[in-house]
């Protein structure tokens, strides 16, 4: 099961903030009634709909006209660019345009051409479905707004404008003008099973396995990270101020289809607070998470958790950590940022900081933002978030090295970020290895070995 793309497009000022805000539930997405439209680039948007995840993503509006934000080409030019970033990457499932409920008229066509010619050219399977908006006019229910779509059908086949399917609604609440119980959410019931019913399938719906290593510092909020991803409380929340570097505890839970095994992992703190002995029970610990993920088969993402705060050394050295020693760099790396409940729209932290953490050398296969406080309105929201981003990686390969290549490269990387490699010398490293550590005498010899080299 994994995340499912959904990318919404239209004219400006046709309803496409209002139609996401009707898919959510909730008003998450700024609309508006000028002509000028309001979303400038591309925004995204997890949610659940009937138990499948999916990212919603809202796009400028086409033919804003010379008093628009944005010109036409440059629009086209962010949705052709969006469709092959996410084709390139888990794929377009569904395209959704927005009209308004008027007759049909040949800007409509042209924006129909517009956009189904960029879809040509990025895929050829990529469906594309219709919602036609401001029917309240017509009826209650969207069963009495498809007086719309028949009465407009033979328009829209003479302009050559072909859809998987549609949906007549209205995005008012049930208290606007004409005030009607229940019209919001038949609306919205209605939006949902044409997504569910037009969306193309991922890959493979069958069972996966998903292997992660969670990372980050003690008290960025990791434990109630993971009882919002499992849906209850498997993880004790504790300062866990005396847990060891790479000290780390395992996590089983299920999200859809997908077996989630998580790996939940103390990373490294502050430099001057690693004393050798303390060196010694990180590199025991190295170990130890090198056999469990060899033994389950391999890692499928790196789930690096961080406040939202300041980027120290300790973060980027953590992000090296993981991302180029662990990984290799071949294994993607997804950023958790924490403790956004004070944010208007959690997800407005992203574009404020992206650049800055790139300019730090962290950059990121993925992201969410999101608050672990239990019982706060930004919960559900949070946890579909994460649940979203982590079910783009369960039809991926696991990575895996031979374990004793495995240990000894985490190993000389580990020193190497805390403490000073002139300690160890002159120590009895296979000893220790082997005493301390439990490798075998041989294999603790060509451990001892990359320590050197």
């Amino acid at each position: 099961m994994s995340t499912r793309n959904v990318v919404i497009v239209g004219e400006s000022g046709v309803g496409k903030s209002s139609l996401i805000n009707l898919i959510l539930g909730e008003a998450r997405v700024l609309a508006s009634n000028d002509a000028v439209g309001v979303t400038l680039e591309t925004t995204r948007h997890p949610t659940t709909i009937f138990q499948h995840s999916y990212y919603l993503w809202d796009t400028p509006g086409l033919n804003e006209g010379t008093q628009g934000s944005l010109a036409s080409k440059r629009v086209e030019e962010i949705l052709r660019n969006l469709l092959m970033q996410l084709e390139k990457a888990h794929g377009v499932h569904l395209l959704v345009i927005c009209f308004r409920g008027t007759k049909v008229t040949r800007t409509m066509q042209q924006t129909y051409m517009s956009i189904t010619g960029i879809c040509s050219k990025v895929s050829q399977n990529i469906p594309v479905a219709a919602v036609i908006t401001e029917l309240e006019k017509f009826g209650d229910s969207p069963e009495a707004m498809e007086i719309w779509w028949e009465n407009n059908q033979n328009g829209l086949s003479a302009y050559g404008m072909d859809f998987a399917g549609h949906a007549c609604i209205t995005t008012l609440t049930d208290e606007c003008h004409p005030p009607t119980i229940g019209r919001y959410r038949k609306c919205q019931v209605a939006v949902h099973q044409l997504i569910q019913r037009c969306s193309r399938s991922p890959k493979s719906t069958s069972s996966r396995n998903l292997n992660v290593v969670l990372f980050g510092e003690t008290g960025v909020g990791k434990s109630s990270l993971i009882n919002l991803m499992a849906g209850k409380e498997v993880a004790r929340v504790s300062p866990d101020a005396n847990a060891c570097t790479l000290d780390s505890d395992e996590y089983v839970f299920e999200i859809g289809l997908a077996r989630v095994r998580m790996w939940d992992t103390v990373g490294l703190e502050e430099p001057d607070t690693i004393s050798e002995d303390r060196c010694f029970n990180a590199i025991e610990k190295a170990i130890q998470l090198i056999k469990s993920l060899s033994a389950a088969g391999g890692i499928s993402l790196l789930l690096f958790c961080i406040r939202a705060n300041r980027i120290t050394v300790t973060i980027q050295n953590n992000y090296r950590l993981f991302y180029e020693v662990l990984g290799r760099k071949e294994v993607p790396v997804a950023l958790v940022v924490t403790h956004l409940e004070r944010e208007q729209q959690m997800e407005d932290w992203w574009p404020r900081n992206e650049k800055m953490l790139e300019r730090y050398g962290i950059i990121t296969a993925g992201h969410a933002c999101i608050t672990g406080v239990v019982g706060h309105s930004k919960y559900q929201q949070s946890q579909e978030a994460i649940r979203a981003l982590l079910l783009q990686y369960d039809e991926q390969g696991k990575f895996m090295m031979p374990s004793e290549a495995w240990i000894g490269r985490l190993l000389k990387g580990l020193v190497s970020f805390v403490g000073d490699k002139a300690f160890l010398r002159g120590r009895d490293m296979v000893r220790i290895l082997t005493k301390r550590c439990h490798l075998r005498p041989d294999v603790a010899q060509r451990v001892a070995a990359c320590l050197d080299q």
